[in-house]
């Protein structure tokens, strides 16, 4: 069963003989005209006498796979949450869409706190990892909301149960912020968007010192959750 809409694009493009490419390019045209990622690649897979039932994205499992990735260790899911946080706010194709974004925030604040290992991770495994979670958490919207031109319009009718609320916050807080709103990731307070810094509302950005999530030495000190987004630091011993 495929995790992300890449594996599943792979698999259609190379079942039909196509370059992953122009699959990729008829697919995302199908999606921007409001067609949802499994609709489309059916479509797709039916037009060509494939049989549509070998392409399909199973939610709870790329689910799981986005909760195993961040309770591996501490350190590289605070920097995959900077990166993500960073990216959010981004313009052009370096943006993180926000629906994903929500997604991830709210799986992140229901998994168990991962371990802190002792090894450092490479920048390249954090790369590594950051881009599977981008592609994992893209993924997992895309199947778990309806969409149309305009963006999330709700909850899809296949999502499974187990995945459903989440489905709902992501159309919330897409529905909000298309309405120039913002919920704060320290406080949870709602503000104006235009009014955010570094994703937090004036207060709590004033509240952070030096090393905030998106200046943190890891090597140096930790973040612990203590809350729905929120943090506590702590200094290790050197």
């Amino acid at each position: 069963m495929n995790l992300t809409a890449r594996d599943l694009l792979h698999k259609i493009a190379s079942d039909m003989g196509l370059p992953y490419n122009k699959i990729a390019k008829i697919v995302n045209e199908a999606m921007m005209n409001g067609e949802g990622l499994l609709e489309a690649v059916n479509s797709l897979a039916k037009e060509h006498g494939l049989d549509d039932r070998n392409y399909r994205i199973d939610a709870l499992k790329t689910m799981n796979e986005i909760e195993r990735i961040l309770k591996e260790d501490y350190t590289q899911t605070l920097m995959i949450s900077a990166v993500l946080g960073q990216m959010v706010e981004a313009e052009g194709k370096e943006r993180f869409p926000a629906p994903a974004f929500f997604a991830f925030l709210e799986i992140l604040s229901s998994v168990s706190e991962a371990p802190k290992d002792a090894k450092s991770e490479t920048s390249t495994e954090i790369e590594e990892h950051t881009t599977r979670i981008i592609e994992l958490t893209t993924t997992l919207v895309s199947v778990i909301c309806r969409w149309s031109k305009e963006g999330v319009v709700g909850v899809a009718d296949n999502c499974p149960q187990e995945l459903k609320e989440l489905a709902r916050l992501v159309f919330r807080k897409t529905m909000m912020l298309q309405s120039g709103l913002w919920s704060c990731i320290s406080c949870g307070r709602i503000v104006d968007v235009k009014s955010t810094r570094a994703l937090m509302c004036e207060e709590c950005d004033i509240k952070m010192d030096d090393s905030s999530i998106s200046q943190v030495d890891s090597s140096r000190c930790t973040r612990d959750r203590n809350g729905y987004g929120q943090t506590s630091k702590s200094e290790e011993p050197n």
